[in-house]
């Protein structure tokens, strides 16, 4: 037997395959087909509900017509999305659902402010049961996306800004952890911690909500405090990871590799504390690498030059106190790797010793 027969017997034997005689042939379309059936699904939604909305603009104008519409397309959308797969219908199916969106928050907007904390709250439970229902992988990304970033402005308006990014990373990393470990939810975990990690990137960037600020000044008592709490709660969330992923590689938390390991991640956590957003890219990257996500690996290194970059072209402080934070930040990191490397080379050389 080769090893990628005893591979697909093992996934047989675990339940993480269906065993069949002849698997089904699907025919993947080159990404260029997909973009184009993309364009052509929005731009035939677009038409469409161009005249709709020119035909039934009177109709429109009742609230309670408008929420009942936004409904009835939430649900055509559902009906769309659960049938065969097909880009142009997938995409049509989301546009659908993003009109019927847009009608029941134009509706719920007659009787509430833009700034009022039950609206972003029901919005927030709203794109999450979208995210979990609707049967696309798009759609699911959207949805979370929307969700988190709804809860963040929820969380900021009730007086707690210092936790809405540490909520979210937090779900985000327990997602992607536990990515496998359900099987038939495999597909929805996967398209909510994609979502959840775009709007961690989007939130920590903290541009996104600065018309709150402004327009809310009473919502932050003290920004530098709240800014130190979040990050402080981002490093114990990265704890949290480094240990999960310890359990998993069997590896006892009295071992110097553990130790190690531990102090490395409070080491480089505490010394990314005055660049925001830093640790959840850090966290990013050892998800991906654990993993081995190319495309979350990605985001991390693309989100952690980011975060530097804002960091370094800030104005809040001066150009010498960031220099020297990243500074002291890179060699901890150097020395790191080469108190690591040395280690594994003296492990390995006593192990050839003991061998001998």
């Amino acid at each position: 037997m080769t090893q990628s027969a005893q591979l697909l017997e093992l996934l047989t034997q675990n339940q993480l395959l269906i065993k069949q005689t002849t698997l089904p042939q699907q025919n993947q379309s080159p990404w260029y087909i997909k973009v184009l059936l993309a364009l052509a699904g929005w731009l035939a939604a677009l038409f469409f509900f161009g005249f709709f909305a020119i035909t039934l603009i009177d109709i429109t104008d009742n609230t309670v017509v408008r929420a009942l519409l936004g409904l009835a397309m939430l649900l055509t959308a559902y009906f769309i999305l659960r049938s065969p797969q097909s880009e142009f219908l997938e995409h049509i199916g989301l546009a659908l659902s993003l009109t019927g969106q847009i009608l029941i928050a134009w509706a719920l907007l007659e009787h509430f402010e833009l700034k009022n904390k039950e609206i972003w709250l029901l919005g927030a439970v709203t794109q999450m049961l979208l995210a979990w229902f609707m049967p696309s992988f798009l759609h699911r990304v959207f949805s979370a996306f929307l969700g988190a970033y709804a809860f963040s402005v929820f969380m900021a308006l009730v007086g707690l800004p210092a936790l809405f990014s540490s909520i979210i990373m937090f779900v985000c990393a327990w997602l992607w952890l536990h990515e496998f470990q359900v099987k038939q939810h495999i597909p929805r975990f996967r398209a909510m911690a994609y979502g959840l990690t775009l709007s961690l990137i989007m939130i920590k960037s903290a541009t996104t909500l600065e018309w709150l600020w402004r327009e809310h000044n009473d919502v932050v008592s003290d920004t530098h405090l709240s800014q130190w709490l979040d990050e402080g709660l981002n490093c114990l969330i990265l704890l949290y990871v480094a240990v999960i992923l310890l359990k998993r590689y069997q590896v006892t938390f009295s071992s110097t590799e553990s130790l190690f390991c531990l102090a490395a991640t409070l080491l480089i956590g505490l010394a990314s504390m005055q660049a925001p957003g830093l640790i959840a890219a850090m966290m990013l990257i050892v998800l991906g690498f654990a993993a081995s996500h190319r495309v979350l690996t990605g985001l991390g290194i693309m989100s952690a030059l980011y975060y530097i970059a804002k960091y370094y072209y800030s104005l809040e402080i001066t150009l010498n106190q960031k220099s020297f934070s990243l500074v002291i930040l890179g060699l901890t990191l150097l020395i790191l790797v080469k108190g690591l490397s040395l280690w594994q080379q003296q492990k390995l050389a006593a192990g050839a010793q003991t061998h001998e």
